[in-house]
């Protein structure tokens, strides 16, 4: 390969010490070599930054310590230092529980140089790993070319949130002090100036554990809210976005809607579902509305009866669906 640019992989770390060393390797082990990696211990309170100093050693290693935890959802937050840091003309963040299969960087690298400039984001499709069952499960959230702003609007996130290899002047596009820097948010961002492609194969894993950040529901509503808020604030992007702004975050909400009340939060539920029809009335006569409409108005203890019954159905299908197409480790 005779372009040869510096990619910059970015690994925040919280209390993982289990998983971090496997996450290091699978960058380690890239069949592309021109790589510097910056790691972020994120005040871990246990032997995660132990097992991180184990790679000072490394060429093209930086390891950011904070003395104390930096929550997700704060300005300028724990992956802005890092992005201000990185020296590549190519950027990839990596969750310090999930990893790369070892072709990533090369077949996303191939890509952009056979890629129109005006590609900024290349994504790729991935698995879930499941580590309670050992499987690993085939995922793939969307096979769009081009400015898929659009598909953002209309249905929902495009990509696997460590999948995209990204150009730098991406984030000197949106920002990096941000809250949501380091974050599924910045593809959305970004997906308003430049366009993405894609490698059709599969080359991360995202770790499904019982400590997923994305477990705690009401950390991540909020994160969504304030996120809306300011996004959706800005004239630029409601002038690009029209009335489809309305439509993604009335579905967003939908969405937590359900969640909540899988999880027997009446309350939650009903207020992320009156934000649902605020920003869109008609969202009331969709399937997942008119549903929200008639548990909602259930008594309690029905309601909480047949929540309960639907977080095992869902629990079933999606195990039915790993013993089927899961792989096993």
């Amino acid at each position: 390969m005779s372009y040869n640019p510096l990619v910059t992989v970015i690994i925040p770390c919280y209390n993982h010490a289990k998983y971090i060393s496997q996450c290091i390797e699978s960058v380690i082990s890239q069949t592309y070599k021109n790589i510097e990696l910056i790691v972020i211990d994120n005040g871990s309170t246990d032997s995660s930054y132990d097992e991180i100093k184990k790679y000072l050693d490394l060429q093209n290693f930086q390891l950011i310590r904070h003395a104390v935890n930096i929550p997700p959802g704060v300005a300028d937050g724990v992956v802005s230092l890092a992005l201000k840091k990185a020296k590549g003309e190519y950027i990839s963040v990596l969750y310090s529980d999930d990893w790369f299969l070892p072709e990533k960087i090369e077949k996303q690298i191939d890509c952009f140089i056979c890629a129109p400039s005006s590609v900024g984001v290349v994504y790729c499709h991935g698995y879930r790993y499941f580590e309670t069952t050992g499987n690993l499960v085939k995922w793939d959230m969307g096979s769009e070319r081009g400015y898929v702003f659009p598909y953002y609007l209309k249905k929902g996130d495009l990509v696997i949130p460590v999948s995209p290899l990204v150009k730098k002047y991406c984030y000197n596009i949106i920002g990096t002090d941000h809250q949501w820097s380091g974050s599924e948010f910045d593809y959305f961002a970004m997906s308003q100036f430049v366009d993405f492609d894609y490698v059709d194969e599969h080359l991360v894993v995202m770790r499904d554990h019982d400590s997923n950040d994305a477990k705690n529901i009401e950390s991540v509503y909020a994160r969504n809210c304030a996120y809306n808020d300011k996004f959706f604030s800005n004239h630029s992007t409601i002038s690009r976005a029209g009335s489809e702004a309305f439509l993604r975050m009335s579905r967003v909400y939908l969405i937590f809607a359900r969640d909540f009340a899988e999880t027997g939060n009446k309350k939650m539920a009903r207020s992320a579902f009156l934000k649902a029809i605020s920003c869109r009335p008609v969202s009331v006569f969709c399937l997942r509305g008119m549903i929200m409409i008639f548990y909602l108005f259930l008594p309690d203890a029905v309601f909480f009866r047949s929540m309960q019954f639907l977080r095992v159905l869902r629990s079933f299908l999606r195990k039915s669906k790993s013993t089927i197409s899961g792989l096993a480790v």
